[in-house]
């Protein structure tokens, strides 16, 4: 069932990566963060190291809580930009 989760994992962030980099600059980083989520199944799976479990789990959360917090901040700077740009082309506009 891992094969699953890792192929799963693998597939989203290559598309993520492939198709829809250009949406916003969150894509990058996503489609990274999900290719490292399916190595880390695979891993899990080809291994008897239990990476799901104790010491890895708290890594895996580690890094999962850093990429969540690198994504909000890319997410709350594009909003504030496209604020900005919104405000600025209606100032002009009145002008």
């Amino acid at each position: 069932m891992g094969y699953i989760y890792a192929a799963m994992w693998l597939f989203a962030g290559v598309l993520l990566l492939i198709r829809y980099r250009r949406l916003s600059r969150m894509i990058t980083p996503l489609s990274i963060y999900l290719m490292l989520l399916g190595i880390w199944w695979l891993v899990n799976e080809f291994t008897e190291t239990d990476l799901l479990h104790g010491v890895f789990a708290w890594i895996l959360r580690g890094i999962t809580a850093v990429v969540l917090a690198v994504c909000a901040i890319i997410y709350y700077s594009e909003k504030r930009n496209t604020a900005n740009d919104q405000s600025e082309q209606s100032a002009d506009k009145d002008d």
